[in-house]
């Protein structure tokens, strides 16, 4: 026992040597923004566009505090109320920007699809680049613009929305 005492005083004692390192990977974390209202839109217009902030980062914030990477993904849409699928979206593209006044990261286009509406009650979006989303997470809220093409509903009709990001995460402890 005093051997092993001595031991980890003596690894804590070296320059450079981390006591404890930590490593692993973020399979999947989604920032989601609840009851998102969204207003009838004439027949005659053919695109719906929205944008919001997603204040609430959670557990995303902690994990852009760490040493780590985390990437875009994937966003996804899910019918709440009013509407009962996707059918009419004939494309669907979503920006995300700082929500920090102060930020001078650029607007970016993350998220495309084409004919990609759906008989169903969630739309999925993948991303369509390689995009560092610790460097928007760190900035503390998140700006989601959301334009849909296609014949929208004339209806008011509520959604949920999930921006989802994985990567890895490093966290190391140097006495």
């Amino acid at each position: 026992m005093i051997k092993s005492c001595l031991l980890v005083a003596a690894l804590s004692l070296l320059p450079g040597c981390p006591l404890l390192e930590i490593q692993g990977s973020v399979d999947e974390v989604c920032a989601t923004y609840h009851d998102i209202q969204v207003q009838p839109v004439p027949a005659s217009l053919p695109m719906l566009s929205q944008d919001f902030t997603i204040d609430h980062l959670g557990s995303i914030d902690k994990l852009a505090s760490f040493d780590s990477t985390l990437q875009f993904t994937r966003a996804q849409l899910h019918a709440t109320a009013g509407i009962a699928d996707f059918s009419f979206v004939h494309g669907a593209s979503l920006t995300i920007a700082s929500g920090d006044p102060s930020s001078t990261l650029p607007t970016i286009n993350v998220f495309d699809c084409a004919d990609c509406g759906a008989a169903e009650a969630t739309l999925d979006i993948a991303t369509t680049a390689q995009i560092d989303a610790k460097a928007y997470v760190s900035t503390g809220s998140l700006i989601v613009g959301v334009d849909l093409t296609g014949a929208a509903p004339t209806v008011a009709w509520t959604m949920d929305l999930d921006v989802c990001m994985s990567g890895k995460v490093a966290y190391s402890y140097s006495p």
